[in-house]
């Protein structure tokens, strides 16, 4: 009877403890997003997923172009729509004040990375201005939040995760426990 019990706590005990191990870390997009204004969408990505601050990371922007693909399914495709040249520029601000730039620059390809630090923990803006793309040759700004922790922040996963197994370690010792303990009649 106790074998039938301590088989029946296993699974609980297993799906309790997984989850929080497997799902203990950010969301996978956290830091990644795109923006489309008129036929131009522009993708950010930061590498780390979030970065630390005092920490330099990997900052890459694609620009994609939706009126290049010749029709619904080329469209599908951003490899297709992908421009072939661009000038952009970046702004950085934190607590509405500018703390960076990236200056204007021209890329040869849809896609360029670059590195860079943030020396604060907290939501950054980021204004990416792509040039001589908007109507009659004007900059569209696409706006983007960037989040930045602290030294500390990538302790938390494990302090979940070893929550959760310090939780399947206390059924465990409480199930094999109850076997050794007898009732006195």
């Amino acid at each position: 009877m106790i074998k039938i019990s301590f088989l029946a706590f296993l699974p609980l005990v297993l799906l309790m403890l997984f989850p929080t191990v497997n799902y203990a870390s950010a969301h996978n997009n956290l830091n990644s997003d795109d923006q489309t204004i008129g036929n131009y969408e522009v993708q950010v990505a930061t590498d780390p997923e979030i970065p630390e601050a005092n920490h330099p990371f990997k900052l890459s922007f694609r620009v994609l172009n939706h009126q290049s693909a010749s029709n619904i399914f080329n469209s599908l495709n951003t490899q297709i729509s992908e421009v072939s040249q661009f000038r952009m520029g970046v702004r950085i601000y934190f607590n509405d004040q500018l703390v960076g730039t990236i200056p204007v620059q021209s890329f040869s390809k849809g896609e360029w990375s670059t590195e860079y630090t943030f020396h604060e923990a907290g939501n950054h803006i980021v204004y990416v201005d792509l040039y001589d793309v908007g109507p009659n040759g004007t900059t569209l700004t696409y706006v983007y939040n960037i989040t930045v922790l602290n030294v500390f922040g990538n302790i938390f996963p494990y302090i979940i995760s070893s929550g959760g197994i310090g939780f399947a370690a206390l059924v465990i010792w409480a199930v094999l426990t109850r076997k050794k303990i007898k009732p006195k009649h």
